[in-house]
């Protein structure tokens, strides 16, 4: 090379050096400016187009896919020495790409040319991340005063001396005040207290309410300065009681559930321990509740149960607590009680419930059964008195005694209930068991037509067991079908030795209500008569109103099969439930019991006289026999022949006996009817 031409080559690039260090000085501006992306992205590459003599000069940002373009891009492909590409880079990534192009008929690009503009792509990168952040610090300052502006929540900044820097609009609308009010204020004029979590808000009308708070600290311009987030929680502060109300409250009549009950029932006998008193637990259940609800409809048994729990709250004092446990029970909470007290309370609201009930332009009237627990005496837990009120309260419905205090050997957990259940199953198959009969004496013959069957148990340390108290342990236990086997069969083996022996005599078998629930109860009745060869006609079924109407379908499906064959049916304790007569005469029944609680003071009491007389009357017109239990008096027998009663049964005819001693009875006794009133 001659001496001119380095010379010329160095002139070049000297030149080249010139036109990178004014390029690199212009980015270094652009770097510095406040200018947007866009103007940012056109300066540039102005200024690599003229530095490089390009005729057409392209930018793609890695964020957009739009492409800055300025002059004209050759139609046709140029040769590789007439373009030029490189990345444009900043904070070790790539924000675009720059491409440069020069015409076919221009020189192609040298070395120096790709150098240069190797050089300058960081320098632009950088300029244009910079305007990018530049851009989105914009957005974002005018996006955090449109959110400050228009958030739920209240911001509120204060300084170190705790005085109100700033208050957006939402903390005006929360508080109540103009944000010219309490600047430079005490933080203490709106707020209790400033540590994060829920605290009192007081506003500018003076009521105050729950606000949750959030604290943050931030720095600006070497001020410190704390932000306060406020919500102002009243709505959910409400939600949340009803919620809580709603889980610890009934439904229909709003009185404390049974998780309410449980736990203030636990507190009453913590305090009671303390403090060496004694807590009493009612739980009281309504008889034939559920007839009312088969009967009326269930609209009239919510009415019954909305009105009970408004009239069983008039008879408590203040610090005791109503509950209801679901369906048709209740409780009663009465702490520092004793006994004394709660017989009180029990007495007063079996009386509460004499006055019947107006619902729907219907008037009902309902009993109850109550039991007592008190504690420490029967439990020192809350689940233990529960179950032990429960156990007395089963005990006094079996009774009809209105209420009981728990008796641990009543209670189906206590140890002599659990040996009970084992000795019942022996003494069923064992053959232990006996039958006492109690005749029923037939106006219209003037003769003793029919004994009921009663089972006894001879227990060889209780003594003589009445049903009341081993019945419920069969059926509470599932020893309710062989035990109704047993007497099923015994009675009609009597029958058929009373038959050899030239009495004609029949004989009526009470059935529970897991009985009319076996569907091989016909079929067992009918295998038995055949064994001892009775006629059907000589056995009566005796079922309660009150299970008669527990499953009516059920039941109406066994009667149907007991009438097929012939066997009587007979409806006992008869006016004690919701059934009606009407309804009645859609089933196979023969015969009514009229409930011993009527018979025994229609000689006193006009009401039951009114209430036997009508029962007569109407079931003779459905063509049904009436039994009336409980005879114990001249004055009874004879108002029973006046309304034309066709049976009776009770004390003043005969107890119940044996069998060999009824036998002699009916053969010997000198026992005559007296008519004295129809006479």
């Amino acid at each position: 090379m001659s001496q001119q031409d380095e010379i010329n080559s160095l002139a070049a690039e000297i030149v080249h050096a010139y036109e990178e260090l004014h390029l690199l000085y212009e980015l270094g501006d652009v770097l510095t400016s406040d200018l947007s992306v866009s103007d940012v992205t056109h300066l540039i590459v102005d200024k690599i187009l003229h530095a490089l003599s390009a005729g057409h000069a392209e930018l793609t940002l890695a964020s957009s896919e739009q492409t800055v373009r300025v002059g004209q891009a050759s139609e046709t492909p140029v040769a590789s020495d007439h373009w030029l590409q490189t990345g444009l880079r900043s904070a070790g990534g790539v924000v675009g790409t720059l491409k440069v192009e020069r015409a076919p008929e221009d020189e192609p690009f040298s070395s120096p040319d790709a150098k240069l503009l190797d050089a300058v792509g960081t320098l632009a990168g950088n300029a244009i991340r910079n305007a990018q952040l530049v851009q989105e610090l914009r957005s974002n300052e005018a996006h955090l005063r449109a959110v400050l502006d228009n958030v739920a929540e209240g911001i509120i900044t204060v300084n170190d001396a705790q005085c109100i820097a700033s208050f957006n609009p939402a903390a005006e609308r929360i508080f109540g005040y103009a944000t010219r009010d309490v600047l430079g204020q005490d933080l203490r004029v709106l707020l209790d207290h400033f540590g994060a979590g829920e605290t009192r808000g007081h506003s500018a009308d003076g009521h105050t309410f729950p606000v949750d708070l959030k604290v943050s600290d931030m720095w600006l311009d070497d001020q410190h300065l704390l932000i306060y987030s406020v919500r102002d929680i009243t709505a959910r502060k409400e939600a949340e009681a009803a919620l809580e109300h709603q889980a610890l409250h009934d439904a229909l009549t709003d009185l404390p559930n049974r998780v309410l009950l449980h736990d203030r029932l636990q507190q009453a006998i913590r305090a009671a321990q303390r403090d060496g008193a004694s807590v009493a637990l009612l739980v009281m259940d309504l008889d034939r509740f559920k007839e009312v609800n088969d009967t009326f409809g269930h609209h009239i048994g919510d009415l019954l149960l909305e009105q009970l729990g408004e009239r069983l709250g008039s008879v408590l004092r203040s610090s005791d607590t109503i509950a209801r446990l679901g369906g048709d029970e209740f409780a009663m909470l009465l702490p520092t009680a004793t006994f004394e007290d709660a017989r009180v309370i029990a007495q007063r609201l079996l009386d509460l419930l004499e006055q019947p009930f107006t619902l729907g332009g219907l008037q009902l009237e309902i009993d109850a059964s109550i039991g007592l627990a008190l504690s420490p005496e029967h439990g020192t837990d809350a689940d233990t008195l529960l179950r032990r009120a429960d156990v007395a309260m089963y005990v006094a419905k079996r009774n009809k005694a209105g209420y009981a205090l728990y008796v641990a050997d009543q209670d189906q957990h206590s140890p002599m209930r659990l040996a009970l259940v084992a000795e019942l199953r022996r003494a069923i198959e064992q053959d232990e068991l006996s039958l006492y009969f109690q005749p029923k004496f037939c106006f219209a013959s003037g003769k003793v037509t029919c004994a009921e069957a009663l089972v006894r148990w001879e227990h060889p340390q209780h003594g003589l067991l009445s049903p009341d108290l081993f019945v419920p342990i069969a059926e509470q236990t599932g020893l309710i079908r062989p035990l109704s086997r047993w007497v099923l069969n015994a009675a009609l083996r009597q029958v058929n030795r009373w038959r050899r022996d030239g009495l004609d005599l029949a004989v009526a078998v009470n059935l529970s209500m897991r009985n009319l629930h076996d569907p091989e109860i016909a079929d067992m009745i009918r295998k038995l008569l055949t064994r001892w060869g009775v006629p059907a006609a000589c056995l009566t079924i005796e079922i309660t109103e009150s299970s008669l109407m527990a499953d009516a379908a059920q039941a109406l499906e066994v009667l149907e099969r007991l009438q097929a064959m012939g066997v009587g049916v007979s409806i006992d304790d008869f006016g004690t439930g919701y059934s009606s007569l009407a309804y009645l005469k859609r089933l196979p029944v023969n015969e009514l019991k009229i409930d011993k609680s009527f018979v025994a003071h229609m000689a006193s009491d006009e009401n039951d006289l009114a209430i036997v007389r009508s029962t007569v009357g109407l079931a003779h017109d459905l063509g049904l026999s009436v039994v009336a239990e409980g005879v114990e008096d001249q004055d009874t027998w004879d108002l029973l022949v006046e309304v034309g009663c066709d049976i009776a049964q009770g004390y003043f005819i005969s107890r119940p006996l044996p069998p060999l001693v009824l036998g002699e009875w009916l053969v010997s006794t000198d026992w005559e009817p007296r008519y004295a009133r129809v006479a």
